[in-house]
């Protein structure tokens, strides 16, 4: 499990890349579910302005997942907590 980086500013947590290569995700689609608020600990570095991802970090949405068929899977769980 990838440690969690300093920004910089005084506070851990992980580069928006890193987080979605950890959860399986585009990249393009975290910076999505950013930018509408549904990743909880996620805030703009003010300096940088890129998105980093702080803990508790929590999906507020049901991530997708292109399956090996390349179809879309829906997963039927709550809000995913990450440990960041």
């Amino acid at each position: 499990m990838p440690k969690p980086y300093f920004d910089g500013i005084s506070r851990k947590g992980l580069p928006l890349r890193q987080f979605a290569e950890q959860m399986g995700l585009g990249v393009g689609y975290v910076q999505s579910l950013c930018r509408q608020g549904k990743i909880f600990g996620a805030s703009k570095h003010p300096l940088t302005k890129s998105w980093w991802i702080y803990p508790p970090a929590k999906l507020l949405c049901e991530p997708r997942k292109l399956s090996a068929g390349g179809t879309t899977q829906r997963y039927s769980t709550p809000a995913a907590n990450v440990l960041v």
